[in-house]
């Protein structure tokens, strides 16, 4: 019996390790080490959600441990967490901060203003240790993300996670051993940057929904009315204001414990529309036969279902010409759009933010003018939940 679950064992291990066999010594079994992490702490958390997409602006991470080379650190461990929150596609739009070090709160926050970010992302790593393949290694991070607008502290978290390197289990026939990673780092930074973003996913809207295409003014109507749908198309840029969200101390309602399934994570869901609005060539001007379109999008604004309800009107354009040019001409048009809202049918100003997307965001290739012309959208987006 003690044999049987003996084989047992070891044909367990043996499936999910690297097995070295021997005819002379002991066959030996390796296992990657685990990353152990500690429970989220969620400190400061916005009360409701954030239904505009935001853009983020990270500055380096502090290393508050004393270490001779803290600027090297520094960038190293900001990237990694970085480049997570980017494959996580939590905002619209990330900037990184330039290799130079943390040069304090005051101008980290100038830096994300001056850029024209929504947020500011600083990190603190009070504790690390390095312990590459011979000992545990083990590290501590502490991120807080800001209003950059306002300062307003609107998410402070904590997390430790640690790889511990641990004695060969030896088995007689066979060993049993741990195999330390080469870069633990990567790998316990990553892991904490992932439970964080769980949270800030269930707060952020998704910044690559997919919304119908409209053309009529019934699809409009519709449109709004509509769920969104996730789509990937790639990343859009951000809104250039937002107001900063309420904020509470405690830990979120849906907990801090983080899951394996964090695309399982449910977003704000976002209505929308992209509206098929001719302009003049290379200009800002509004061809009459667009018209009836955004006649029915006042209209539908104007009514029960949707007075008083914020919304982004985003402008896009195709592919040709300069990116900074088209990101100009594409805020241009979306301003034109809130100005014939506001005109014709009265909508308060403060009610309608504009964003210039340039051409980083197109629905088709762009091969045929037909495509063209869909990738010249308005998307119009509701920036807040319908009131219960």
């Amino acid at each position: 019996m003690k044999k049987a679950l003996l084989f047992s064992l070891l044909l367990t291990m043996a499936a999910c390790s690297h097995v070295s066999f021997s005819l002379t010594d002991q066959t030996k079994i390796y296992t990657d080490a685990p990353v152990r992490k500690s429970a989220l702490q969620v400190a400061v958390h916005p009360k409701g959600k954030q239904y505009t997409p935001l853009t983020a602006y990270f500055h380096p991470f502090i290393i508050q441990q004393e270490n001779a080379d803290h600027t090297a650190l520094s960038a190293s461990f900001t990237q990694i967490f970085f480049n997570v929150w980017t494959e996580e596609r939590l905002f619209s739009t990330m900037e990184l901060a330039p290799g130079y070090g943390y040069q304090g709160y005051s101008s980290a926050l100038e830096s994300a203003r001056r850029r024209g970010a929504d947020l500011l992302v600083l990190g603190k790593v009070p504790y690390f240790y390095d312990g590459t393949t011979l000992d545990d290694s083990a590290v501590t991070i502490q991120v807080d993300v800001y209003a950059a607008g306002s300062g307003t502290l609107l998410w402070s978290m904590l997390q430790s996670s640690r790889i511990e390197q641990r004695d060969p289990d030896d088995y007689v026939v066979v060993v049993h051993e741990t195999r330390m990673s080469h870069s633990p780092f990567d790998q316990m930074i990553r892991a904490i940057a992932k439970d964080m973003a769980i949270p800030l996913k269930a707060w952020l809207p998704d910044p690559d929904a997919n919304y119908p295409y409209a053309s009529t003014p019934e699809a409009v109507k519709t449109g709004l009315m509509t769920k969104p749908t996730v789509g990937a198309q790639g990343s859009d840029l951000p809104p250039e204001t937002s107001p900063a969200p309420a904020v509470s101390s405690g830990p979120p309602a849906q907990g801090a414990q983080a899951k394996d399934a964090e695309d399982a994570t449910p977003r704000p869901g976002i209505s929308g529309v992209d509206l098929d609005i001719q302009f003049d060539f290379d200009k800002a001007t509004i061809k009459p036969e667009s018209h009836a379109v955004l006649d029915a999008l006042g209209e539908t604004l104007n009514s029960p279902e949707f007075k008083g309800r914020s919304i982004v009107v985003g402008g896009h354009t195709d592919a040709s010409g300069n990116a900074f040019y088209n990101l100009d001409l594409s805020k241009k048009r979306a301003d034109a759009v809130k100005a014939y809202l506001v005109d014709k049918w009265r909508i308060n100003p403060n009610l309608i933010e504009t964003v210039g997307f340039g051409k980083s965001r197109p629905l088709t290739n762009g091969t045929t003018p037909a495509d063209q012309q869909r990738n010249r959208r308005v998307e119009i987006r509701l920036a807040d939940q319908a009131a219960q």
